[in-house]
């Protein structure tokens, strides 16, 4: 690196010793003085010829670019170079080092620790490393502009290619629909499009597929498409062509690595993020973080079910194969977690196959579950994830329902210990994901775990026989999750809760499930005694105060406030013994899922939901009326109506 006085290579550290030996001759003739250098006296001038034992030192010391500056175990200055005088020429150096170094990225007290830092000076950027000298009491500081160096290292990254993949998630169902003669209009207006809008990036697209793109852009065009946040996809729901289904895209971009292959593999884990949180979304990937663009609309659903037949066809032959099977829920295991389970269970149960059932109860949720457990000794596998963890060996098939976070698990532990892991879920994928998995249904356009478990039984056929339990419990599941058949439902959910109810499932079980007590009563009308109206269109509830079943009545309290006139959005904060948790709700005009994601949650577009540790009720509202605020601000500018 180049730059006015600058010493390079050996001779910087040449000097550097030079200096700190001076620096220590000068210490010790000041301590022999009897003198406290750096008091209100201090001035840039204070060190004169006649402190100096030597005057080769004094021209070295003076004249070194580095700046030096030496303090004491407190960081009061005791003395500063010429070249840090200059470089601060119009400061009051008399003080403690930190009045002059303020950086909030930096700890207090940092040159204690013998250690280099990098902080913004005068409009540079400076290397400041801390030693200590022999007296054991004091410190050198030096100072090195590396400005040019980071110049040239933000222009490197900003040189380097962004690699994004491309693909439109639904264009087999959308194409379906339209007339023969108006399908290749409608690709070519798909192709224009999204060509018109690499060029005006100034980028390249390249068509490898008949729904599938690969784009390359510049950093300064992949900043512009965050500003607009992927205005692309809206162009592309907005063609209408025959098409009677709109057609969206995803996107995963990766960049931030040296190679282009790694760039690549960036983009095709954002793809990946992209399509396993239900589509129409962009994915940003760099190497220690992502950001989310759009998932404004719902997961379409799919009218094929030949992914359906295949995961069935598949997890009969890892169960064939298997010595025992597990099957384990998320930790606070609803409905759907439950049905899930027994469903798989019942499966590996007709397959010959010892069953363990991990689900946690602690919340009260399954109460009513347990009691009919008591009827079908056949079911009475239940086990504690300590259990499971004791018993999993490399012969074990793990099958995991309702959940893809593995912090969520009841005993994450399992997952090391088995030898196939097998995943159903519906929930929207998130950056935390169990990885490594023989099978993977993800599907988040289903209503629920247990309508993707009911059609998996349906593949399998005669193989397996549902009795009235587990088949009352898929269809709760399936009816808590899709709120009676109004969220996120669609014609194959129907199709399923038929074929339950062929199978046995008996209504007045179902009932008995879905049942509240009257103390739950009580304490669902206290939240919406708490609640209010914020934004206009969004409601708030709370109760600060942990009771039984409060998972089960802040998600009913949230659906309540859900169905008040003109409310959009409802979220309901509710004490746990570990902080505070909150239930989301939309209509689907505002994101749940994205609005909990920034607390750290997830979900759906309309259901979502985030546990937030060490923080009271009061705390929580403030965080959830941040991230409210911030997404109200940032829709309201792009002209979203909520």
């Amino acid at each position: 690196m180049k730059g006015a006085g600058f010493v390079q290579g050996p001779y910087l550290w040449i000097g550097l010793l030079l200096a700190v030996l001076f620096l220590i001759l000068l210490w010790m003739q000041k301590k022999r003085a009897g003198l406290r250098v750096g008091e209100s006296d201090f001035s840039p001038a204070y060190v004169t010829q006649s402190d100096i034992s030597n005057e080769v030192f004094a021209g070295i010391v003076k004249s070194i670019s580095p700046g030096i500056v030496l303090v004491d175990a407190q960081g009061e200055i005791i003395w500063a170079n010429q070249s840090f005088q200059e470089l601060m020429a119009g400061e009051n150096l008399a003080g403690n080092i930190s009045r002059i170094l303020t950086d909030p990225a930096v700890e207090h007290s940092w040159f204690l620790k013998e250690k280099a830092v990098q902080l913004p000076l005068k409009g540079r950027f400076f290397r400041v490393e801390s030693k200590k000298i022999p007296d054991g009491q004091s410190f050198v500081l030096s100072f090195e502009d590396i400005t040019e160096k980071i110049d040239m290292e933000q222009q490197r990254q900003e040189e380097r290619p962004v690699i994004g993949l491309i693909q439109i998630d639904n264009y087999s169902e959308s194409i379906q629909e339209v007339e023969d003669e108006k399908r290749p209009v409608l690709q070519a207006e798909l192709d224009k499009v999204l060509t018109e809008w690499a060029l005006k990036m100034e980028g390249l697209l390249k068509k490898y597929a008949e729904d599938r793109y690969l784009l390359i852009i510049s950093q300064e065009a992949l900043r512009e498409c965050q500003k607009n946040r992927f205005e692309i996809m809206d162009r592309i729901r907005e063609i209408q062509l025959g098409n009677k289904i709109p057609i969206t895209l995803s996107i995963g971009i990766g960049l931030g690595e040296e190679l282009i292959m790694d760039a690549y593999r960036l983009a095709s884990f954002g793809l990946e993020l992209a399509l396993g949180r239900g589509g129409d979304q962009a994915v940003v990937k760099w190497p220690d973080k992502v950001l989310f663009y759009g998932g404004k609309t719902n997961a379409t659903e799919k009218k094929t079910r030949v992914r359906a037949r295949v995961v069935a066809q598949s997890l009969c032959q890892y169960l064939r194969q298997a010595a025992q099977v597990i099957v384990m829920g998320h930790e606070n295991s609803d409905l759907d977690c439950a049905g899930a389970s027994l469903g798989i269970a019942k499966i590996a149960l007709d397959y010959g196959k010892p069953v363990r059932i991990v689900l946690d109860n602690s919340t009260g949720m399954l109460d009513k579950l347990w009691q009919m457990i008591e009827d079908y000794p056949e079911y009475q596998r239940l086990s504690t994830g300590a259990e499971a963890l004791s018993h999993a060996n490399r012969d074990t098939l793990l099958v995991i329902c309702d959940t893809n976070k593995p912090s969520l698990l009841i005993e994450p532990g399992v997952l090391e210990k088995v030898g196939k892991k097998v995943l159903i879920d519906h929930h929207r994928r998130g950056e935390e994901f169990i990885g490594k998995t023989d099978i993977i249904y993800l599907e988040p356009y289903a209503s629920s775990t247990c309508e993707l478990v009911t059609e998996i039984i349906q593949y399998i056929g005669e193989e397996v026989s549902l009795d009235p339990l587990v088949a009352s419990a898929l269809l709760a599941g399936m009816m808590v999750d899709s709120k009676n058949f109004v969220f996120q439902t669609g014609a194959r959910t129907f199709e399923a809760a038929a074929f339950l109810r062929r199978a046995g499932a008996d209504p007045g079980m179902v009932r008995r499930l879905l049942q509240d007590d009257y103390e739950m009563i009580l304490q669902r009308a206290q939240m919406l005694q708490n609640s209010e109206i914020v934004f206009g269109n969004i409601a708030i509830g709370h109760l600060d105060y942990i009771v039984p079943h409060n998972t089960i009545i802040a998600a009913q309290t949230a659906d309540i406030l859900l169905s008040i006139e003109d409310i959009k959005a409802s979220f309901v904060l509710y004490a746990t013994k570990d902080g505070v948790n909150i239930s989301g709700r939309s209509t689907g005009e505002i994101n749940a899922q994205i609005l909990l994601e920034e607390l750290g949650g997830g979900g759906h577009l309309t259901v979502a939901g985030v546990q937030l540790k060490g923080i009271n009720i009061i705390e929580a509202k403030e965080k959830l009326m941040a991230v409210l605020k911030k997404y109200i601000e940032e829709n309201t500018c792009q002209g979203t109506v909520l």
